[in-house]
């Protein structure tokens, strides 16, 4: 994997790479902020500890990546396509995930406020110990079950 640059810390602030391809780099520790990565092809690539912030990323497509660790803040990832992410323990706040599509994505110990997944697909998802707080839930399904008409049941049942 090729570093980005040289040193332990890069920074990239006010870049305009929308339609870029990176393959095979290393961005690990990075910190990204007010960027523009709409529609970015990003394949094989390290994220590990990125601090991301204030960034459009609006139909990209991340797949083979190392994010374990990472900070997003205030960033759009709308109609993006995660494939094969290792996302452990990422902290993903104010962000706009409406429409994304995740496929094979490590969540583990991620921690999410104040997202909108709303359109959202998560696929092949292992949701265990997963506790959700003041959520919209119109419309959730997992497998096809209204998760809103399964909590009315429940409470009428008590």
């Amino acid at each position: 994997m090729k570093r980005a640059a040289s040193g332990d810390s890069k920074r990239f602030a006010h870049a305009d790479l929308r339609k870029s391809t990176f393959h095979d780099v290393d961005l690990s520790q990075s910190a990204i902020e007010d960027a523009k990565l709409t529609a970015v092809q990003v394949d094989n690539v390290d994220l590990t500890g990125i601090r991301l912030r204030d960034a459009n990323l609006s139909g990209a497509e991340l797949s083979n990546v190392k994010a374990q660790g990472a900070s997003v803040d205030d960033a759009d990832f709308a109609r993006s396509k995660l494939v094969n992410v290792d996302g452990r323990d990422v902290t993903i706040k104010d962000a706009k995930l409406t429409r994304a599509r995740f496929d094979d994505v490590d969540l583990s110990a991620a921690h999410f406020e104040d997202v909108t997944l709303a359109g959202a697909r998560i696929k092949d998802a292992d949701l265990r110990n997963v506790q959700i707080e003041d959520a919209n839930i119109e419309g959730l399904t997992i497998d096809g079950i209204r998760i809103d008409e399964l909590i009315r049941r429940h409470a009428k049942r008590r």
